[in-house]
């Protein structure tokens, strides 16, 4: 029986002068635990690079990622590769330029774009009008930790950039908000655009396709 599965491509972008990261996420239904586990294939960041050429790199990945997902006999790629990308800030005009590149869309079972707007407190809507899915990011690094909890969620060993990763992981601690409830941020100074990267499509992952119970991370009406 061939495993279903799906690719999830995550992109935290930056400034110029600061790292945009990429994450590969396959998504695979294990028959072992009923519920959907993720794997982390690919992890890069890059600096110092013109947009356009950012914006060919996602094109680019997403294409390659679908012909692996076609060539691939022995799982059945549902659909996708979908791209889950920081819309925030700089992000708002490459995601504009990657509508309107024709890449994304093809009905249900083609490619979707998922922009994620970082919001702060615990909010988690789909914006009517923009179709911005604002999300804060301590919902997104609550739904990450969940998975790694529960075992669905893990790497590549040989992973060049997973120090990296992890060191970003050991920056983020809690803190009580003004409000009285609990989140998660990176240390002052600290970088978090390989750990933004990787938790972005998790949490789509979670919200827009699996139809399982859901990690207990806030409010998902609207998603």
């Amino acid at each position: 029986m061939s495993l279903i599965r799906r690719y999830l491509l995550g992109c935290d972008l930056a400034k110029s002068l600061d790292y945009t990261s990429f994450a590969v996420i396959e998504m695979v239904w294990s028959p072992e635990i009923q519920d959907f586990v993720y794997h982390l294939k690919a992890l890069d960041r890059v600096r110092g690079v013109d947009y356009p050429v950012i914006t060919d790199t996602i094109i680019a990945t997403v294409k390659r990622l679908d012909l692996e997902g076609r060539r691939n006999v022995a799982a059945l790629t549902s659909d996708g590769p979908h791209l889950a990308m920081d819309a925030s800030g700089l992000g708002a005009p490459i995601r504009d330029y990657l509508k309107q590149s024709h890449v994304f869309g093809g009905g249900m079972y083609g490619k979707k774009l998922y922009p994620v707007v970082f919001t702060g407190g615990e909010a988690a809507r789909l914006d009517p009008v923009t179709h911005n899915y604002n999300i804060s990011k301590s919902l997104i690094i609550s739904n990450f930790l969940s998975l790694m909890q529960h075992r669905r969620f893990d790497y590549a060993p040989d992973l060049e950039a997973l120090p990296l990763l992890e060191k970003e992981i050991a920056s983020f601690k809690y803190h009580l908000t003004a409000s009285g409830h609990t989140g998660f941020d990176a240390e002052q100074g600290a970088h978090d655009d390989l750990i933004c990267a990787t938790c972005i499509p998790l949490i789509i992952g979670e919200w827009r396709y699996n139809r399982g119970p859901k990690a207990n991370v806030g409010p998902k009406q609207g998603l």
